[in-house]
């Protein structure tokens, strides 16, 4: 027998599952590794044979040599797999949608073995350099969506592989509609990436089972147009200033309800759900948005206006309970909790989900 472990190249360390290691024995022995890429290989040879890994998306592994003098255990060095990612033209394809001949609209496709969309590369326009937010791209799909480029393609979709969603990733498709999922190996995703997505259309956003979604950078998702979302992944730690400014639709606005925020988000940046009408209940699981009231300072963040509906320069507050640990609650005063969530919130314990907190006794 001969055990060991295939790890990704590119994240060092992390083993690598779904790999096929090879014995050059008379039979030739298989085997695939499991979810944390090790492997255990039967082998009954005696004399040298060598080792290769291999996985659809990585390059194939240099070869290691082994000598058997019997049934071992033997141990096989770990063994590096190389990511390969498809370039230039092969990263996409760009499919007419059936019907559309007079007025042709597309479904965009990111290649499988993408691992990473760089900034800009699939906006629908290039970005203006001169605007504060804004990145310099040359996007690919430049001169392929004829005129109104922002009105042309209707969907997007994402590979199983992909792990980065760069600033300014899908700037701009206004006419995407329908479900559009976030897949599970996405940890980041960059300013403004999603800016306007569906605004003309009907989404539902999906974040993929198992998530592993970190950060949601700033203006993400802002002036999207989401009708309805999943909740946020527990993986999720950072959410940018404005990242959903704007973004929820329903038929009497932009809205959200029994909205959670997960145990592990460490920073919500200001107006993150901006402009947006609430209701039902809004329940903070983090432990680590705390402030502390001596110093100023946060060792977790909630910045202001999060959860505000500010039109014509009215901010108010429309969820009927927010539920947040104790801890973080008593960490701030009267004056940020009202800039946070707008005044009058009705505040209660996380802890039994009843308790009363009463702002009234938080220093102003």
């Amino acid at each position: 027998m001969v055990t060991g472990t295939v790890q990704d190249a590119s994240r060092t360390g992390l083993g690598l599952s779904g790999a096929t290691v090879s014995a050059s024995t008379a039979p030739t022995a298989t085997e695939t590794t499991g979810p944390d890429g090790t492997f255990s290989l039967q082998v009954t040879h005696s004399g040298s044979f060598t080792l290769t890994a291999a996985k659809t998306c990585y390059g194939t592994s240099t070869t290691q040599s082994i000598t058997a003098a019997g049934s071992g255990p033997y141990k096989a060095k770990a063994i590096a797999l190389t990511p390969v990612e498809p370039k230039d033209d092969a990263r996409f394809t760009l499919k007419q949608n059936p019907g559309t001949a007079a007025n042709p609209t597309y479904t965009l496709t990111i290649a499988d073995c993408v691992r990473t969309v760089t900034p800009g590369e699939f906006a629908s326009v290039s970005s203006s350099p001169g605007a504060p937010e804004s990145i310099i791209s040359n996007t690919r799909l430049a001169g392929r969506l004829g005129t109104n480029p922002s009105d042309r393609v209707t969907a997007i979709e994402l590979p199983d592989t992909l792990r980065t969603i760069g600033n300014r990733a899908f700037y701009g498709h206004q006419k995407v509609t329908g479900e559009f999922t976030i897949p599970a190996a996405v940890e980041s995703i960059g300013l403004g990436a999603f800016d306007s997505l569906g605004q003309n259309g009907t989404l539902n956003l999906r974040f993929a089972r198992d998530s592993r979604l970190k950060t949601i950078e700033n203006i993400a998702f802002v002036y999207a147009q989401i009708s309805e979302m999943s909740p946020l992944p527990q993986s999720l730690e950072t959410i940018g200033l404005r990242a959903f400014e704007q973004a929820f639709t329903a038929a009497a606005g932009p809205s959200l309800s029994n909205f959670v925020i997960p145990a592990n988000v460490r920073s919500v940046g200001n107006n993150a759900f901006g402009s947006t009408v609430f209701s039902g209940t809004l329940t903070i699981r983090s432990p680590h948005l705390t402030r502390t009231p001596a110093t100023g300072t946060r060792t977790g963040r909630l910045g202001s206006s999060i959860f505000t509906e500010a039109f014509a320069a009215a901010v108010t507050q429309e969820f009927n309970k927010i539920v947040i640990p104790r801890a973080v609650f008593t960490s701030y005063t009267q004056a940020d909790l009202n800039a946070i969530f707008g005044p009058n919130g009705n505040y209660v314990d996380l802890a039994d989900g009843n308790t009363a907190l009463d702002i009234t006794t938080l220093t102003p």
